[in-house]
């Protein structure tokens, strides 16, 4: 997918830049945060693919715009493998 990132920042996301995010993932969280964490690893100048820490922070970033709660690392990694092998 070659397109800009939807974040400004490494350190905050906007209820907008959120909104985005999940529109983009048909409202997928966790995908969405998969999104996010490599639009930051890029915005930090890495090309690598986000590890489950760098997924997990930017699923809190993204719940916190939000006003959700705080998601749980250990369920957060049962979805992502969920993701990843469909």
């Amino acid at each position: 997918m070659n397109r800009s990132p939807v974040i400004r920042s490494l350190d905050t996301v906007s209820r907008d830049e959120a909104r985005a995010y999940l529109d983009a993932t048909s409202g997928n969280e966790l995908a969405a945060a998969v999104q996010l964490a490599a639009d930051r690893n890029e915005l930090d100048g890495s090309a690598d693919t986000p590890d489950d820490a760098e997924v997990h922070h930017a699923l809190f970033l993204l719940r916190r715009a939000l006003g959700m709660e705080a998601p749980s690392f250990d369920a957060m990694r049962i979805e992502l493998r969920r993701l990843l092998a469909a």
